[in-house]
């Protein structure tokens, strides 16, 4: 069935939305064309400034916590949908410090690659520092289950907010905001239980759940539960066994959250009952009272800090979560009080009991009369040979183009098809450059920006993540190795290449045997690596060992099980019958015909 709904436009609601928000708090501005609620900060200031966002829909997250002592930004995407790159650079621009920016991000893979990629490239481009805290708080999510993409990020994301603003207002370092933090949702659970799907603006009829039947770890965009209990318990039986989910210790399967020996009745717990956007007050107060009553009689636990509330939604779905954070002095290496933070006053537009808005408005400047730029800051001017930048890209393209034909065909067969052709896109953007009047190829970290930013916009998509989360990534590494070493050479790539993976692998889990391009990516680096520093061959025999190496994991992947992306339901190695088995994946095939190209600047002598 589908409601009723006064919009069917699912994008000019949130931007009624956002529009509503900065209207009601004179602080806060609202850039229209990237979805931006933030709050205008100074490039000087010594606050470091937290960013949030995500699929819209969950509001009053995130929109709603933007103000003095909890966001200076939120990115808002479209319903459900991961704000892309654009949105988000907007938003490190808009409130960027020379303190650094917090980025607190909800455990999704669109979510954590389009803020991953962001915050790779503004900190590789501008030096600010970055860090990223992402939250998966979802206890629901059975370890064998979630071992590979975790935890779903719920409405525990919120309470980062608010210790994470408090933090920062208090003009602490990035680092030590970012230990706040990430201690926080380490030690944060949340179950979430509805009685039906949340109906999309402009969406068409969705199945609903039966009658006389609870979705229990339904997830925030309508993602199916861990389990359906019918019929439906009474609320009493139901919050029981969501409770004993957060708390039992022993769960080999969901005892997530811990106490370390010390008593229930010992431990500073603060608790979160949330609804999910289609509860009446009346309804979820009740609820929170046999929450209440649940705690303390069975468990002896009496929250030092409660919350009731909506918080973060799942547009109109009836339903509700719990959330209980474990706060214990004792758990955190610091002197930093974890309940003060949360106590800390907060001007924002849903947290605060109100907003006092003047008789009148004092006269502010619009989004487009701010400045917004960026002095990319570049650590050295390292020399490098035009002749063999423009040669790999050139050689490049023409090995990607060689290849196209073949990965587009065995990405047909596993995918969705678009593998060669985008790999392309990349490579043709990068090689574009070598056009560019502006651009001399002759320093080697700009040189190294600009194609990270080129292979970012030709490709797009998830691949396009994580080729521009490498690339920034080591263009970063190359600024700082090169302090070091001194010297443009195979030992400074090597290094650079090893931790650009390491960044890689903190947004992706796919590792070695995944079936995926890490499978020639991780082979690759590991032997060019071996290659430089341990047996000190030239710059051709290393990328001629890594090459190989390359080539064999690519080939492996023939017989893998596919464990990511679309693949992962085709069965790659269900049986003899299925058409892929025998087919190496296309990824890794498109990373093997990069190091193809890069290898042939570099020929081995005989």
């Amino acid at each position: 069935m589908k409601s009723k709904a006064f919009f069917s436009d699912p994008t000019s609601i949130v931007d009624h939305m956002c529009k509503s928000l900065a209207q009601q708090n004179p602080s806060l501005r609202y850039d229209a064309s990237n979805k931006v609620l933030y709050r205008p900060t100074s490039h000087t200031s010594t606050k470091v400034s937290i960013i949030s966002g995500g699929g819209s829909g969950h509001e009053p997250a995130h929109a709603g916590y933007v103000g003095e002592g909890m966001l200076d930004a939120a990115v808002c995407g479209k319903v459900f949908a991961s704000p892309n790159f654009d949105q988000i650079i907007s938003a490190f621009d808009r409130v960027a410090t020379p303190r650094g920016i917090l980025v607190i991000v909800k455990n999704y893979t669109g979510d954590k690659l389009n803020f991953g990629l962001a915050t790779e490239t503004y900190q590789a481009q501008t030096g600010v520092p970055t860090h990223i805290v992402t939250v998966a708080d979802d206890v629901s999510v059975p370890y064998s289950r979630g071992k590979l993409v975790g935890r779903r990020g719920l409405a525990g994301a919120v309470l980062i907010h608010k210790v994470s603003g408090a933090a920062a207002a208090r003009g602490l370092g990035l680092e030590e905001v970012a230990k706040v933090a990430q201690h926080v949702s380490d030690n944060m659970a949340t179950i979430g239980c509805s009685l039906d799907y949340a109906n999309l603006p402009g969406g068409g009829d969705l199945p609903s759940i039966p009658e006389n039947t609870i979705e229990l770890g339904m997830g925030i965009h309508n993602e199916p539960g861990a389990q359906r209990i019918s019929p439906q318990p009474t609320i009493e039986k139901l919050v029981s066994q969501m409770v004993k989910l957060l708390l039992n210790e022993d769960d080999p399967e969901h005892g997530f959250l811990k106490f370390h020996e010390i008593p229930h009745s010992k431990s500073e717990l603060a608790l979160m009952v949330n609804d999910l956007g289609g509860l009446s007050v009346l309804e979820l107060q009740a609820i929170a009272n046999v929450v209440l009553e649940c705690l303390k009689e069975e468990y002896d636990i009496k929250p030092v800090r409660i919350y009731v509330n909506t918080y973060l939604t799942a547009l109109d779905a009836p339903g509700f979560s719990i959330t209980i954070a474990n706060l214990t002095p004792q758990l955190f290496s610091s002197d930093i009080n974890l309940i003060s933070l949360l106590d800390a006053p907060v001007k924002s537009n849903t947290w605060a009991t109100c907003q006092p808005l003047p008789a009148v408005i004092p006269g502010t400047r619009t989004p487009e009369q701010e400045e917004r730029s960026r002095s990319p800051k570049i650590n050295q001017e390292i020399l490098c040979d035009k002749r063999i930048f423009t040669g790999i890209l050139e050689n490049i393209l023409a090995q990607v183009t060689r290849e196209e034909p073949n990965l587009t065909e065995y990405d047909t067969l596993m995918g969705d098809g678009d593998c060669g052709t985008t790999l392309l896109a990349g490579a043709t953007a990068a090689h574009a450059l070598i056009e560019q009047t502006d651009e001399s190829f002759t320093n080697l970290v700009k040189s190294l920006m600009k194609v990270a930013s080129s292979v970012r916009s030709g490709m797009g998509g998830t691949s396009g993540a994580l080729y521009g989360i490498f690339l920034n990534s080591f263009v970063s590494a190359v600024q700082k190795n090169y302090g070091e070493i001194q010297a443009v050479n195979i030992q400074l790539f090597a290094k650079s290449a090893r931790q650009a993976l390491e960044t890689l692998k903190g947004y992706t889990n796919a590792r070695e045997n995944s079936r995926t391009l890490m499978d020639a990516l991780i082979p690759f680096v590991n032997e060019f690596s071996t290659a430089a520093f341990t047996d000190n061959e030239t710059a051709a025999k290393a990328l001629e060992r890594g090459l190989k190496a390359a080539q064999d994991g690519a080939e492996a992947t023939k017989w893998m099980q596919s464990s990511f992306g679309r693949s992962t339901y085709v069965g790659a190695s269900a049986g003899d019958e299925n058409p892929t088995k025998g087919i190496p994946d296309p990824g890794a095939c498109g990373i093997v015909a990069i190091i193809t190209g890069i290898q042939k600047v570099f020929p081995v002598s005989n």
